[in-house]
């Protein structure tokens, strides 16, 4: 009986440990991000700067705009910071001037 429960707390522990390990590698998973095109890219941080920037007097752009993200055929990551700038009349401003513009 004696072996039968110490069989249990070793399972019991490893289950623990796996649990504990992939909500760590969970959280701090937002590394560099990859992103399959420039275009891509762009309307991403313009899609994220409108949403975030446009709400009442908060106009705070989201945490995720300083992450790193590798754009495929690049050698080195950027951001969305990097791209338009780090406050929200600036970054409009230049997703504005960078719009691609509707013909017809």
């Amino acid at each position: 009986m004696r072996g039968l429960s110490t069989s249990m707390i070793v399972v019991i522990t490893i289950v623990v440990l796996l649990v504990v390990a992939l909500v760590v590698l969970t959280i701090f998973s937002g590394g560099i991000g990859q992103i399959s095109s420039v275009t891509d890219f762009e309307n991403s941080c313009r899609a994220q700067a409108q949403a975030s920037c446009a709400v009442g007097t908060l106009k705070m752009l989201p945490p995720t705009w300083y992450n790193q993200v590798k754009i495929s055929g690049q050698t080195t990551p950027t951001s969305c910071a990097q791209k338009f700038g780090t406050d929200c009349t600036s970054v409009l401003n230049a997703i504005k001037a960078t719009q691609p513009t509707k013909s017809g």
